[in-house]
């Protein structure tokens, strides 16, 4: 009886050590499932997300290389403004030169709209952002002064180490440095060509520091490389705004709250809104550059790629835009900004990404 007692326990006990080890073996392939799973979606997302932001990209460039800018920004169709009889249809050549905005431009001042599917992407102008190569220092010196903070290194010395790393001599200008103070400090000496892209500042002895109120995505949308002297003030953000003489930040404020209502029609149109005496030594522009970035990313979050468009519409037997750099930006804006749509039927029917 004591055996058969001892026998039953023996039993019960295998077999409770057997559903604890069922039951493990079962979690550990459900965490498993689960995980491939995830695994699976994450992949199927990717691909998806890269689809899509593939498509944009290609359609922005497409609507950037056939359709006209106006003041408003990039137009999408073949409407043009006949001023006081209202939008209407472009029946001639002479129509596709008005620059009049229409009301349903794609706007060129960084901010975010709908593309195909869920990417999300966003047009700058080279007009809205300061020309770091073609400003003066006292301009440059409205820029950093935004920084708060006191710098070692004066506008003016950036600007002459700027030009000193670009250029092909070694000859020093005031208070800047060639390959030598490189060396010391440490750095890559100059590599005496054009700098390629804002980020490259960063090699410039001095520009890191003075920069360091600006987080990467903040540099590449405010800073340009591209030949721009003159401010576009319907695509500038507020910071390039507050380097045009006389301005300051409620007056900023109030021209990006007007320009998305109605772009400034001329710089006098600005100026007289503003309140500012117009000045030749502070040039202003209504009307965008013929390059700029483009902003891709998609609408959950991630990684922004940024390309630099230049449009080539005469380059003979080349393509109408010109692809300059490529940047990979770490954080896409906050997911609750509210991306535009765009009112083209380009945009309206997103490819699926094959499984």
């Amino acid at each position: 009886m004591k055996g058969h007692r001892h026998q039953s326990g023996f039993v019960l006990v295998l077999v409770l050590a057997m559903l604890v080890v069922l039951g493990l073996l079962a979690g550990s392939i459900a965490a498993v499932t689960s995980r491939l799973l995830e695994q699976s979606r994450q992949r199927a997302q990717a691909m998806q997300d890269a689809l899509d932001m593939d498509s944009t990209r290609a359609t922005a460039l497409y609507l950037l290389s056939t359709q006209r800018m106006t003041l408003g920004g990039l137009t999408v169709d073949n409407m043009v403004s006949g001023g006081e009889d209202g939008v209407r249809p472009a029946v001639s050549d002479a129509d596709l030169e008005s620059w009049l905005p229409i009301g349903n431009e794609v706007a060129l001042d960084g901010r975010a709209n709908q593309g195909l599917g869920g990417a999300r992407f966003a047009l700058q102008d080279d007009y809205g952002l300061f020309g770091v190569n073609w400003n003066p220092p006292d301009k440059l010196e409205k820029l950093l002064a935004q920084g708060g903070q006191p710098r070692p290194v004066s506008a003016g010395a950036l600007f002459n180490r700027l030009m000193d790393y670009q250029d092909r001599d070694n000859l020093y200008r005031l208070n800047s440095m060639e390959a030598e103070g490189y060396i010391a400090a440490g750095m890559a000496p100059p590599t005496n060509l054009p700098v390629a892209t804002p980020m490259e500042l960063m090699r410039v002895i001095g520009w890191q520091q003075a920069l360091s109120f600006l987080s990467p995505a903040e540099i590449t949308s405010t800073l340009t490389v591209e030949p721009a002297s003159i401010i576009n003030v319907n695509t500038a953000p507020a910071r390039v705004l507050l380097t045009i003489d006389g301005m300051d930040a409620e007056k900023a404020a109030r021209a990006i709250a007007f320009r998305k209502v109605q772009p400034f029609l001329s710089a006098v149109a600005f100026s007289e809104f503003i309140g500012l005496e117009k000045s030749m030594e502070a040039p202003v522009a209504v009307y965008p550059a013929a390059s700029g970035t483009l902003k891709l990313w998609p609408s959950h979050g991630g990684q922004v790629t940024l390309m630099h468009w230049s449009m080539t519409p005469i380059e003979d037997k080349g393509r109408p835009w010109r692809e300059d750099y490529e940047l990979i930006q770490s954080q896409a804006p906050a997911t609750d900004v509210v991306a535009e749509p765009v009112r083209s039927r380009l945009f309206r029917k997103p490819v699926a990404a094959r499984q």
